[in-house]
């Protein structure tokens, strides 16, 4: 068991109702604005990034970008802090992002990598993997050549206690990635013997 959390925390280290506005289109300034404040959450500098952040989403309201650049620094300083109200706007602003890319108004970050970015804080919000299953699901349904969601959706079932499932993911995480992938290969193939069944008694 012990042997098995380790690795389960290995591969995780290597994831409103009614009518809406159109959201004003990004612009490469929008554009260059996040990237830049998402840089500078990643050099922890997590304050400057997500006042950059609000200053974009003040001008280009639903930019779902914005919206999840914002998410991904809130999320990592709750990792730091384990302050509620910033998992919980984390959330918020990847579900709005999925609610912006859904309307078809804005085109932003792929539909699939933002359900599996929530999943990830559906499970820290929520201290449980059902939310992050569902979001994983429809990750997986969005793009099913995507290795990473196989990956995740495996490590998650695993989690979740569920062994067959989590072994038909890994295996597909197997078939699917390139063969560069070295590293998460070997990690998901020891996930997957740590998870056979036991061998029948003689």
């Amino acid at each position: 068991m012990a042997r098995r959390r380790l690795v389960l925390a290995c591969l995780l280290a290597a994831v409103g109702c009614g009518p809406r506005e159109a959201p004003p289109p990004a612009t490469p300034a929008t554009l260059a604005d996040v990237a830049e404040a998402f840089d500078t959450c990643r050099d922890g500098d997590l304050d400057a990034g997500l006042g950059t952040l609000d200053g974009v989403l003040e001008r280009s309201p639903r930019d779902p970008d914005a919206l999840v650049a914002r998410g991904l620094c809130r999320w990592a300083r709750w990792s730091g802090s384990g302050a509620r109200r910033d998992i919980r706007d984390a959330y918020r602003d990847l579900s709005e992002a999925i609610a912006s890319v859904d309307d078809g108004a804005q085109p932003g970050t792929p539909l699939d990598q933002i359900y599996s970015h929530r999943a990830f804080v559906a499970q820290a919000l929520d201290d449980g993997w059902t939310r992050a299953l569902a979001d994983l699901d429809r990750a997986v349904a969005l793009d099913p050549a995507d290795p990473t969601h196989a990956l995740d959706r495996g490590v998650v079932h695993a989690y979740a206690g569920d062994t067959v499932a989590a072994r038909a993911d890994l295996g597909r995480f197997l078939d699917l990635a390139d063969s560069a992938d070295v590293d998460r290969q070997r990690v998901a193939e020891a996930l997957l013997a740590d998870l056979a069944p036991p061998l029948p008694a003689r």
